[in-house]
């Protein structure tokens, strides 16, 4: 009788054995989620991560590890970092262990930072399991789903009165509802306007969203002039760090706000509110400081298309002569004093 178990089990296991080798990897899964894919220098940033198992067979032994580029930091406590890390030249590797039952699934997270500004695919996976009873592993990888964008971190920044500039210092006359006299014309709809903005009658004619635009001659406005030198790296940055700053200050003000540079960060239309914010400093991080024309240029072009009462703040890494006479042609025209800030003055 004995006998008859032991062989009837053997017989079993070897039926399961051959099963399971037959599946190989195919019922496992993994995905990926980030909880933001816009970050600053040191914000942290979960990353969550699901194996599935879709077999009806139980698997003894599965493994995950996740490979992180350099640029990354593990925000995780000791005791964690000394059981699943591990780091050498290549970047940091997490490595997690587990077992799944039929039809079951293993839910993990991994808080990380970014360390500096830019564009970061999230690494490589590498999906581990077998047959079983754990006598033939295989291996599987591929790319972890998803990029993270790490902007610019603001910083501190002088007092515009203390600069000479009159930003905010004029009331904004606005009323509940928009007095329809005062429409200039229509746009398409961008996503950074309010809603009530939106021309129904003339988004039912054009088939898009369409919206009013309105001439709110006594509002303040400020254009936002950012000066790419591509020869200057670590003052760019310093002119990053100071444009996500000025953007969240007016933000606060709730003045309305454009931006200009004659890069790669382009031209945006004036808007406000977070997804207005949150596509300039995408912008920021996305930059890799690329200069298209000269700083006379740009500003020929922000005179050619100023508006009345807008503030210009001009973002400069260094107070070239050229620089000097694009001012002073900006003073000139504009109706407002420019704001000017310079990140060489700021950082010697």
């Amino acid at each position: 009788m004995i006998a008859f178990v032991l062989l009837s089990t053997v017989v079993l296991l070897a039926l399961v054995e051959i099963a399971s080798r037959r599946e190989s990897l195919r019922p496992l899964q993994v995905s990926f989620s980030l909880d933001t894919k816009l970050v600053e220098p040191g914000e942290i940033v979960t990353l969550r991560y699901t194996v599935s198992n879709y077999s009806r067979l139980p698997l003894l032994y599965a493994g995950l590890t996740l490979r992180l580029d350099s640029q990354f930091n593990l925000e995780e406590d000791e005791a964690f970092l000394r059981r699943h890390v591990q780091e050498d030249f290549s970047g940091i590797r997490v490595n997690q262990r587990f077992s799944l039952g039929p039809r079951s699934r293993f839910s993990g997270k991994l808080r990380i930072s970014v360390k500096r500004r830019g564009l970061y695919d999230l690494g490589r996976y590498y999906l581990e399991s077998g047959d079983f009873l754990g006598l033939k592993p295989l291996m599987r990888s591929g790319d972890v789903e998803g990029r993270v964008i790490c902007t610019a971190a603001c910083c501190d920044l002088p007092s515009f009165r203390a600069l000479g500039g009159t930003l905010g210092a004029i009331s904004v006359r606005r009323f509940l509802y928009d007095d329809p006299s005062m429409v200039l014309g229509y746009r398409e709809y961008t996503g950074r306007e309010p809603m009530k903005q939106i021309s129904w009658n003339q988004t039912a004619k054009a088939g898009k969203l369409i919206v009013r635009q309105h001439d709110f001659t006594t509002d303040s406005a400020a254009e936002l002039i950012v000066h790419i030198d591509p020869s200057r790296p670590p003052l760019m940055e310093k002119c990053l760090s100071m444009a996500a700053a000025v953007c969240r200050m007016l933000e606060e003000k709730k003045i309305p706000y454009s931006m200009r540079s004659n890069g790669d960060l382009f031209s945006i239309t004036e808007g406000l509110g977070l997804s207005h914010l949150y596509f300039i400093q995408r912008r920021i991080g996305l930059s890799r400081l690329t200069g298209y024309t000269g700083f006379a240029d740009l500003i020929e072009t922000c005179l050619r298309h100023k508006r009345n009462n807008c503030a210009f703040i001009v973002i400069t890494p260094t107070l070239t002569e050229s620089c000097r006479q694009g001012i002073s042609r900006l003073e000139k025209y504009a109706d407002q004093r420019p704001i000017v800030l310079c990140a060489e003055e700021e950082t010697s």
